[in-house]
């Protein structure tokens, strides 16, 4: 299987290529010490374009898929930011829009 083209950033780090949702678990727990002026992390993953997911400190998401209108929410807790990640991870974007409705 082709290795999905992806990316983490951190609001005050560098980025890491080629991740797995661990290496977003760990990125998780570091965002939850951070300081609201660096508090988010995103993820993309390179379709035909870019797909991406940002979540913020407070749990506030902003979903930004290729051919599609940004997604803003607020979800309850971070397992449910994981879950979306590794749909995210697994190329599942419908699954991530019907979750969201």
């Amino acid at each position: 299987m082709d290795q999905i083209e992806n990316h983490l950033q951190r609001a005050w780090s560098d980025g890491v290529y080629n991740i797995n949702i661990e290496d977003v678990k760990i990125a998780i727990e570091e965002l939850k010490e951070m300081d609201d002026e660096h508090g988010a992390i995103w993820v993309s993953v390179i379709k035909n374009d870019e797909n991406v997911i940002e979540v913020d400190k407070d749990l506030t998401l902003t979903i930004i898929f290729e051919e599609r209108e940004p997604i803003n929410a607020k979800l309850n807790s971070w397992q449910e930011v994981i879950d979306l990640y590794q749909l995210l991870l697994n190329q599942k974007f419908d699954d991530i829009i019907n979750l969201l409705k």
